[in-house]
């Protein structure tokens, strides 16, 4: 963030934190508490002050405005912070997002689903495990696997065309999903789920910031087995195509659409 745009950052971290009770940890500013010495950028940009309201306000105007979405999440801490290869993580009141590079709006929309499911002791991510028909069994998955029924090895993914742990339960959770995900990989299960149906759910058809992307995950499965996606790059599409493309590939048309649109609307109640 520049010396320049710290009356920006000001208005927007106060914006949040008032409305929101997203409360953004800046790691710019002067080297002294005092205002003295010389100004650190940190690692900040004004463009993702920007994502991050603009994806917290389209998540709250969904779930019905500011004060349903503090219900949803409560407080909420949003840093920055060294976490590897992960470009975003999220616990009980506190989102963190790489701080080696940018995040995208699909990223927040995902975590701040953590979040919330995080703030409702996991039990959204439960109960779309159980309303989509899923279950998770390490030993049944443990079976499939040796039994030569997964596209994955016994401990971990392959990284090549139809070896990725796609298919239900043949992830390091030994979650087998029910209905049509739009994507699943060795990392699946059921909070990963969630995260990503409410990303889904947020930005299909909608024309949003998401909403490229989200028909892009469903769109991959069109393409023929071997084929490259610039974003997704190669795997055996058309043998997924069964698992992850909804009927005639509308997204609304899948279980994980109907339960995350009953629960945003008060249709499913997630005690927590």
């Amino acid at each position: 963030m520049k010396h320049s745009e710290s009356k920006f950052a000001s208005d927007k971290l106060a914006l949040l934190r008032s409305k929101y009770r997203v409360q953004v940890l800046p790691d710019w500013g002067f080297e002294n508490p005092d205002g003295s010495g010389a100004w650190r950028q940190g690692t900040w940009s004004k463009t993702e002050l920007d994502k991050l309201q603009n994806a917290t306000t389209l998540l709250a105007d969904l779930m019905g405005g500011a004060r349903k979405f503090t219900k949803n999440l409560g407080s909420v801490t949003v840093k920055k912070s060294e976490m590897g290869t992960h470009g975003g993580e999220a616990l009980i009141h506190e989102i963190s997002f790489s701080s080696k590079g940018s995040f995208s709006a699909w990223t927040v929309i995902h975590e701040m689903a953590h979040a919330w499911d995080a703030n409702n002791d996991w039990k959204c991510s439960v109960a779309l495990e159980r309303y989509t028909g899923g279950y998770t069994s390490k030993f049944f998955s443990l079976i499939r696997k040796l039994f030569g029924k997964s596209d994955c090895g016994i401990s971990s993914d392959e990284e090549k065309p139809g070896r990725r742990g796609r298919l239900r339960g043949c992830n390091a959770a030994g979650y087998f999903y029910g209905d049509q995900p739009s994507g699943s990989n060795w990392n699946f299960n059921r909070r990963e789920d969630f995260a990503e149906a409410v990303a889904m759910y947020v930005g299909w058809g909608t024309n949003n910031e998401l909403s490229a992307w989200a028909e892009a995950r469903i769109k991959r499965y069109l393409l023929k087995n071997g084929a490259s996606h610039k974003n997704f790059g190669v795997d055996n599409w058309a043998d997924y195509a069964e698992y992850f493309y909804p009927p005639g590939g509308d997204y609304t048309r899948t279980k994980r659409w109907k339960f995350v649109n009953d629960l945003i609307h008060g249709k499913v109640e997630v005690d927590a």
